[in-house]
């Protein structure tokens, strides 16, 4: 009988840990959102993730605010403690420092030409002849990118250097990001979309001449018109022709 009892007893207290640990277990960090107005919006986070955003430090000298307001004229940030704590808010488990932040933003674009076209790159000769500019990309100069900064967007080859502004940033659930935003200087509406996820960054970018299209794969990638990448064979034909059947 001791033993029956001692047996109920127990199950009794592992029943109750259970349900006490219960509400939390499914608990999961809730991504950012992006509201009407554009701005960068959150679902409520866990505790944990953030006590351990605020608990970073920002640690910024006088010289530091003073390059920041060379490299940056976003008025929806305009101190550069402001864009560290809104970086540390998106990457709750990186650590931003303030020089790391001031070199990112001193590069006015985030890709440059290449004269090569790497091996790795998973394409076809056949799409390695076709009219593609390659580039070299720096991948984290998307990912300090926030509304309304601005980019420059050089295509050279393809006859233009363009500038597009940030209007909002939305978060994915492999834990990247798409950028929302617009050429700036344009008579039109021409929109611009920044995809980028682990090891991948894609852009489209409307133009007065076309929509462009750009891709990477980590640091290497390419630049195309969506008339290069879809040029339809001439001897060939998507028309359904009548059988004698």
């Amino acid at each position: 009988m001791n033993k029956l009892l001692l047996a109920v007893i127990a199950a009794g207290v592992l029943l109750a840990v259970y349900f006490a640990v219960l509400p939390n277990a499914g608990q999961q960090m809730s991504g950012d959102g992006v509201g009407a107005s554009g701005k960068i919006s959150r679902a409520p986070k866990t505790a944990a993730v953030v006590s351990d955003a605020q608990e970073k430090p920002v640690t910024v000298q006088n010289n530091d605010n003073e390059r920041y307001q060379a490299v940056s004229d976003n008025p929806q940030f305009p101190n550069l403690e402001q864009r560290i704590a809104e970086l540390n808010q998106l990457y709750p488990y990186r650590e931003f420092s303030a020089a790391e932040v001031l070199d990112l933003l001193a590069q006015s674009h985030a890709w440059e030409s290449s004269a090569d076209i790497p091996d790795s790159l998973p394409i076809t000769d056949e799409q390695r002849n076709d009219g593609r500019a390659f580039i070299e990309l720096n991948p984290e100069r998307f990912q300090v990118l926030l509304p309304g900064d601005t980019l420059e967007l050089p295509l050279e080859k393809l006859g233009m250097h363009l500038q597009m502004q940030v209007d909002s940033r939305e978060p994915l659930a492999n834990g990247g990001f798409t950028l929302h935003g617009h050429l700036v200087g344009s008579d039109e509406i021409m929109r611009v979309t920044i995809t980028q996820g682990p090891g991948l960054s894609l852009a489209g970018i409307d133009t007065p001449q076309g929509h462009i299209v750009m891709q990477a794969n980590d640091t290497q990638g390419w630049i195309a018109s969506s008339e290069t990448l879809f040029k339809q064979d001439p001897h060939s034909t998507d028309i359904l022709l009548p059988t004698d059947e």
